[in-house]
């Protein structure tokens, strides 16, 4: 009944010692031990790194599914939003949350299966840097039918990347029928920078179909070098029990 996230910014791989090494990334997902990976700033469209095939490398060195959502693809190089899970990917799909003359972002969906007909609805997502331009893309999330349709039957998780530099509740998230698993719990739940987290850039929300057990940023020596962003995790009970596969296929979108 119980599973294990992690929302992770993974900075394409690049650490905080200025060092490309995508297999160290993997080392601290592998130290976690996640059930379902939600990453931001996969792959690399400005030419920084060796490797064009971040998410499918990630996937083959973890053994799970994989969904990618690009939201810039230039000369032949990707970047977006990845889920990877051990559990069967029934369907995915990236939405647009892009404002103009700002760095195109977009929300990743997995649909996942639990089994016995329920699903678990998981959105990767990476906001602007702007207050404005998160404004208008919380918009986007929440005024149309991306998250309500996506809650209306089946549980949901919504976690990422979302740039407020603040500790307290995104204000418009609040109001909605999701709710802040670190407020709930009553952990900080920092993880930014990793020398020394003193923002909750990272997030994971959750409806009233998941009960969140525990959050926590992950700390160790490789998770501090990896990215500058500490892996966040959260333990919470599903609905049901849940169902896996051993040896996944890799499943791309975009």
């Amino acid at each position: 009944m119980e599973l294990t996230l992690v929302s992770y910014n993974i900075h394409s791989g690049i650490g905080t010692d200025g060092r490309f090494d995508l297999g160290r990334v993997g080392e601290v997902l592998r130290e976690v031990r996640a059930d379902i990976v939600a990453l931001q700033e996969v792959g690399d469209f400005r030419g920084r790194t060796s490797r064009e095939d971040q998410p499918e490398h990630l996937a083959d060195m973890l053994g799970m599914h994989m969904a990618f959502g690009p939201n810039v693809v230039r000369n032949g190089r990707r970047y977006g939003n990845a889920i990877l899970t051990r559990l069967p990917i029934l369907h995915s799909k990236n939405y647009d949350l892009s404002v103009e003359r700002r760095e195109p972002r977009g929300a990743l969906r997995c649909d996942l299966d639990l089994g016995g007909g329920l699903q678990l609805h998981v959105f990767s997502l990476h906001l602007g840097l702007r207050v404005s331009e998160r404004r208008r893309q919380e918009a986007l999330l929440l005024g149309s039918d991306i998250l309500r349709d996506a809650v209306r039957k089946d549980p949901a998780v919504v976690c990422g990347d979302f740039n407020y530099w603040g500790n307290g509740a995104v204000p418009s998230l609040v109001r909605k029928a999701i709710h802040d698993a670190a407020l709930e719990l009553g952990t900080p739940a920092r993880t930014y920078p990793t020398g020394w987290p003193l923002l909750r850039l990272d997030r994971i929300y959750v409806d009233s179909g998941v009960r969140p057990l525990a959050i926590h940023p992950h700390r160790t020596a490789l998770s501090r070098r990896a990215s500058d962003h500490l892996p966040l995790v959260l333990r919470f009970e599903a609905p049901i029990a849940v169902a896996t596969t051993p040896s996944p296929p890799v499943q791309l979108i975009g």
